[in-house]
């Protein structure tokens, strides 16, 4: 009896194991396809998400053609004033940064040798004419004895040439009190423009030499912007054609009109200089600053303004990223005009509705969907 309740104790522990791994396996199986199903959807597309920060919406517009330059702003009007003598300065008149006026003194210098040769030079020209004046008397005197038949003819020529040479003492001596006359002037400097003095190398009791540089001065109501071009871009220079600029240290935005082109290239350079006369008044301090600027060409382009700086591979083969119909698409551009200054593009090849990307993708990402949200 014990041996057969053993037997069948057996075969009841085996039947719960065949059961225990049955219900093992099928739960191991569901697990399976429960997983697989949670799984599937990670196989979806993930669409790509951008803010509208990201985004630059085309515009079509005109835009007018702009040659861009560097040069530099000058006064029409400047003079640089070089003692003449070797002298000393007695009275210093003008200061830096003084108006002046044209003929006006700016400095007297005082030269004694020259004073001392003028006196000479004067002396003389008085003993000369003196004696020009007795030889003139004599010639008369003579003339009358020879109509007279006391004297011979001779006798007179003699005295008509004595006479004719003290002329020519009187017309030396002349001559050379002129050249103390203007040693004499040239100690006196007189301002050759109105304008301002903008350097001063001369001070009261300051011996000065012949040739060095005493003042400078500009005339700051005629200025002009001086600057050049590389000689294959010539076209762009013409007269009358309207400038942008401005001059650095100051932002804002000036005009002027082209005035004067050079009529050959330098040939060293291979540059063309031209010169601008600005529209507005313009501060004296900035005489000699640099400027920056654009000519404006009369000619109008029609296209699509863009950031010059979300185009990729610009030097190349120009293209952008662009959200077209909610996926995102790489479009090859046509670039008619770069404004660095300005980070403004005008370029050909854009859609209306096209969204431009600030964010770069790869070619992988091309075709795949995008939402937009406002963050």
């Amino acid at each position: 009896m014990l041996f057969g309740q053993r037997i069948k104790i057996t075969k009841l522990s085996q039947h719960k194991q065949y059961l225990t791994c049955s219900t093992l396996c099928l739960s191991l199986l569901l697990g399976a396809c429960q997983k697989d199903e949670i799984e599937a959807p990670a196989e979806t597309t993930k669409k790509i998400e951008l803010i509208q920060q990201d985004l630059v919406l085309v515009k079509n517009g005109v835009s007018v053609a702009k040659t861009a330059f560097t040069g530099t702003l000058r006064a029409v009007n400047q003079s640089s004033i070089q003692a003449q003598v070797t002298a000393t300065a007695t009275a210093v008149n003008a200061q830096v940064g003084q108006a002046v006026s044209k003929g006006q003194v700016l400095v007297r210098l005082n030269n004694q040798d020259n004073a001392a040769r003028l006196a000479q030079a004067q002396a003389n020209l008085s003993s000369t004419q003196a004696q020009a004046t007795l030889a003139k008397n004599m010639m008369q005197r003579k003339s009358r004895l020879l109509s007279q038949g006391f004297i011979s003819k001779v006798e007179y020529e003699q005295a008509a040439v004595d006479y004719q040479a003290q002329l020519e003492n009187v017309r030396a001596q002349q001559a050379n009190v002129n050249i103390a006359q203007k040693a004499d002037r040239d100690g006196t400097i007189l301002s050759p423009i109105s304008g301002v003095i903008t350097k001063r190398e001369v001070e009261s009791g300051q011996t000065v030499a012949a040739g060095q540089t005493l003042f400078e001065i500009v005339d700051p109501d005629h200025l002009e912007i001086q600057a050049k071009l590389p000689s294959d871009m010539q076209a762009a220079l013409k007269v009358g054609q309207r400038i942008e600029y401005t001059i650095q240290g100051n932002p804002a935005q000036l005009t002027a009109v082209l005035t004067r082109i050079s009529p050959i290239a330098d040939p060293a350079s291979r540059q063309i200089e031209f010169f601008a006369r600005p529209n507005e008044t313009i501060n004296s301090l900035s005489i000699g600053s640099f400027v920056e600027g654009s000519i404006l060409s009369s000619t109008q382009i029609n296209g699509q303004l863009i950031p010059l700086d979300v185009i990729q591979n610009l030097k190349e083969k120009p293209y952008v990223w662009v959200i077209r119909q909610k996926k995102i698409e790489k479009i090859n551009l046509v670039v008619l005009e770069q404004r660095y200054r300005d980070n403004l593009a005008v370029v050909q090849g854009l859609q209306p509705g096209d969204l431009i990307s600030r964010i770069k993708f790869n070619d992988q990402d091309l075709h795949q969907e995008v939402i937009i949200t406002q963050k």
